[in-house]
């Protein structure tokens, strides 16, 4: 499994990666809006379990800087 980070301002988070059970997935983060987890989560989504397709996870990878060699794996349907 892996699982990356990126911050962004606003004390936002864009996280993403690749599971072998849930396959490509991404969340969006704000921790502005609770204490807990599940309050601060705006966006959820995985290839299992939200139909998450190739072509919405590379354009969220790209908008937010993800990794290019993230990117390049992704585009070629490869665990990174």
């Amino acid at each position: 499994m892996s699982r990356y980070v990126i911050q962004l301002e606003g004390n936002r988070e864009f996280v993403y990666g690749y599971d072998h059970a849930l396959k490509y997935f991404y969340e969006l983060w704000d921790n502005t809006l609770g204490e807990e987890d599940h309050e601060c989560i705006i966006e959820d989504k995985s290839y299992l379990f939200s139909k998450l397709n190739k072509e919405e996870m590379l354009e969220k990878m790209a908008m937010y800087n993800a990794n290019k060699e993230h990117i390049f794996l992704m585009a070629m349907d490869l665990p990174f």
